[in-house]
């Protein structure tokens, strides 16, 4: 009983500092910045969620907009593509 209690103390207590050390990384930076880095970093979603004052959600999509990269937000853009160049 006394092992499980101790096992306890250490896990809220490391909780506790992965908390404060997620804080202190890139505090300076936007959610859209901070929370793709905090995520690289192996810093749950709850975590990033808690030290950027915001939702798990946006959390999510923030991570899954920087996988997308140079491709930006999603968008449905209805259009038709530009045809292309003929070879001349």
């Amino acid at each position: 009983m006394t092992d499980e209690r101790t096992i306890n103390e250490v896990r809220e207590t490391l909780a506790t500092i992965k908390r404060l050390l997620a804080a202190q990384v890139g505090s300076d930076l936007t959610i859209a910045e901070r929370a793709p880095l905090l995520h690289r970093l192996g810093v749950d979603r709850s975590t990033i969620a808690a030290v950027c004052n915001t939702t798990e959600n946006v959390v999510s999509v923030r991570v899954a907009e920087s996988r997308r990269g140079s491709r930006g937000a999603r968008r449905n853009s209805g259009g038709t593509k530009a045809p292309a160049e003929a070879d001349l």
